[in-house]
């Protein structure tokens, strides 16, 4: 009788342990941030020496402050936790990093080293001394290693044509011309026509010395292709990428993503109505626009992305249709599913909670079923509440989004509702779901407690802290002061 107990509560053990490690799969990790991976990189860029490229002084004072103010961007981004350090991005990107420099022996790459970047832009980019940043907005498109290849082979051909250290010494030459410096000084002068003639000047600049010229692009273009060839990735399946990077601006501008009305009606009071308040009289007295309509700047980065696909997939009968940005489709899906869990906590922690919800809203609609995505919502409309408590809804809201999108009909929806809808949302997602036992669920949980003032706030926070010493969002409930 006591073997069969001793045997009873071995199971049970057994049980738990189990049920604590489908718990634990549920739950997703947070990557590291900067701040805590990279202080050796940090100090590398802050004791950088900068080299002496020219005799004339005033050139290599100018030289000087451009480098110098290069790296203290570079150690900045890494200090404010721009960047992360996530395994399994990293490993792609360097995976495919070692296959290029493996494929193309006669070029040199042993100062590039990439970076994952926070940022939602489906980019990358080069800062000319070897640090190339991919963007987890990237990964969210990317179907297979070849897309994602073209890319990073890109970013490589800037640094391997340097691209960046020629503008810098292109735009230290144009400055220091004396035709620049004789125009400067006509236009000073000048008593009439000095708008047109600082737009011409800026302009004739712009061409010349642009961030990305049509030149260099499209040279970065050529031997990007020449890399990833060489390196034997397949040229037709990597070219479809140029037509994806002009259309990252369809997750915030299109109309078809997911019906407001549908997800939000049974989480508020049956008399809310999901209509626009096109106006509403503020307290001077004036009719003004509650839509907050600066319409969304482009996010596309890279120019004629439409004609540099057509130059790179010229003769393999590739056409110009793409799938993407309004769906994820299902290759990669880990790396998409990481992507996605890490750009909604970027956006849900410096307070971009619109977008947030948007982007968890559209991670579901795209069959991504994790509870994270569920008590996301949950914990922004929390936050939504507790910022309209003190009349700042609309600052931690407003994503000036495009009319007629889907962004806009939920910015519209947020903005309208009043302060118990917010409550009564949260709540709504926080217990519209099955899993209740996992980390996001008391984390939501308390923070709803916290943000309704409930008289047990205080003892949900100790019992998460409790439960959850090494928790992932101790960093939001402690955050460190800003430097």
């Amino acid at each position: 009788m006591l073997r069969n107990a001793k045997r009873c509560f071995f199971t049970m053990l057994c049980f738990l342990f189990c049920s604590n490690i489908f718990a634990q799969n549920k739950s997703y990790h947070f990557s590291p941030l900067s701040s805590d991976v990279y202080a050796g990189k940090i100090n590398t860029y802050k004791q950088r020496k900068i080299p002496i490229a020219y005799t004339d002084k005033k050139k290599q004072k100018t030289y000087t402050e451009i480098l110098k103010d290069r790296n203290e961007d570079l150690s900045l981004e890494f200090e404010r936790n721009e960047l992360l350090y996530d395994t399994l991005l990293l490993n792609k990107c360097n995976a495919i990093l070692n296959k290029i420099k493996k494929g193309n022996p006669t070029f040199f790459f042993d100062s590039i080293s990439v970076y994952i970047n926070r940022s939602s832009v489906a980019n990358a980019c080069c800062y000319g001394e070897g640090t190339l940043f991919v963007n987890l907005g990237l990964f969210l498109w990317m179907d297979n290693d070849d897309e994602l290849a073209l890319v990073v082979a890109h970013e490589i051909a800037h640094q391997l044509l340097n691209h960046s250290e020629s503008k810098i010494k292109q735009n230290i030459d144009l400055f220091s011309s004396d035709e620049f410096k004789q125009e400067i000084k006509a236009i000073k002068k000048s008593t009439d026509s000095k708008y047109k003639r600082i737009k011409a000047l800026l302009k004739d600049m712009t061409v010349q010395t642009g961030t990305h010229s049509r030149y260099k692009e499209s040279e970065a273009d050529s031997l990007g292709v020449i890399l990833i060839k060489n390196a034997g990735f397949n040229i037709a399946k990597a070219a479809p990428v140029l037509l994806k990077l002009d259309s990252i601006d369809n997750l915030y501008t299109e109309n078809n993503f997911y019906n407001v009305g549908n997800i939000f009606q049974k989480s508020v009071t049956a008399d809310f109505a999901f209509e626009k308040k096109k106006k509403y009289n503020g307290l001077s007295g004036e009719v003004v626009t509650m839509n907050a309509d600066a319409e969304m700047d482009s996010i596309k980065t890279h120019p004629d992305c439409l004609l540099r696909f057509q130059a790179i997939a010229k003769g393999l009968n590739l056409n110009n249709n793409v799938n993407c940005c309004t769906v994820i489709d299902n290759n990669l899906r880990e790396t998409k599913e990481r992507a996605l869990v890490e750009i909604i906590r970027h956006e849900y922690e410096h307070g971009n909670l619109t977008k947030a919800v948007h982007q968890s809203l559209f991670a579901m609609q795209n069959g991504y079923t994790n509870p994270y995505f569920n008590y996301m919502i949950s914990m922004c409309f929390s936050k939504m509440y507790e910022a309209d408590l003190v009349l700042e809804r609309f600052g931690l809201t407003n994503i000036g989004a495009k009319t007629g999108s889907t962004l806009k009909t939920l910015q519209d929806f947020i903005f309208s509702a009043n302060r118990e809808n917010l409550l009564s949302i949260a709540a709504y997602f926080l217990q519209n779901n099955t899993d209740k036992n996992i980390e996001e669920y008391f984390f939501a949980d308390m923070m709803y407690k916290k943000a309704s003032n409930a008289p047990n706030a205080e003892a949900a926070k100790n019992s998460f802290k409790t439960k959850f010493p090494a928790s992932k969002y101790n960093y939001i409930l402690n955050p460190k002061t800003k430097k």
